[in-house]
């Protein structure tokens, strides 16, 4: 079972669950990236360039959600209903937190941390009545096993 859960910084014992669903991980176009932060400065009559790695990282994590039965929250009402809440998603999503996601694994799951995350991107690209895909798109620093504190 995949589940992503995010946890606001400003309160982290209100969790908001974004997806907790059986479909293998190609079925909700699970994406990540990882990015090196680096300067590149050329010196003063230098014929080359100098890479400055200043040590910071950036990570996204991308997936797609299809709300249907198996995925909780369930299936809307319908298309009204779910076009309602695609409006109103993106403020229940707030700042800056930490992204938790269970992910399946050989004989069980393996719980990894996206740390100082927020939502960069949230977008519904298609309707399918009562069960539309939202997209998530997560920015964040680094990717741990370890639970952050304080949760």
């Amino acid at each position: 079972m995949f589940t992503a859960t995010f946890y606001p910084d400003a309160n982290p014992s209100a969790p908001i669950v974004l997806c907790n669903t059986t479909r293998a991980l190609a079925e909700i176009a699970l994406t990540f990236n990882h990015q090196r932060v680096t300067d590149k400065v050329q010196g003063y009559g230098a014929p080359l360039g100098t890479a400055i790695d200043r040590g910071n990282v950036r990570n996204t994590i991308s997936f797609d959600v299809r709300r249907s039965q198996n995925d909780t929250p369930a299936a809307f009402v319908d298309a009204g209903a779910a076009f309602l809440y695609a409006l109103q998603h993106p403020a229940e999503i707030p700042g800056t937190g930490n992204l938790q996601l269970v992910v399946p694994t050989n004989g069980g799951t393996t719980t990894i941390w996206l740390l100082n995350c927020e939502i960069a991107r949230f977008e519904v690209p298609d309707f399918l009545g009562v069960a539309p895909l939202f997209r998530y798109t997560f920015n964040g620093g680094q990717i741990t096993t370890s639970t952050p504190s304080p949760l």
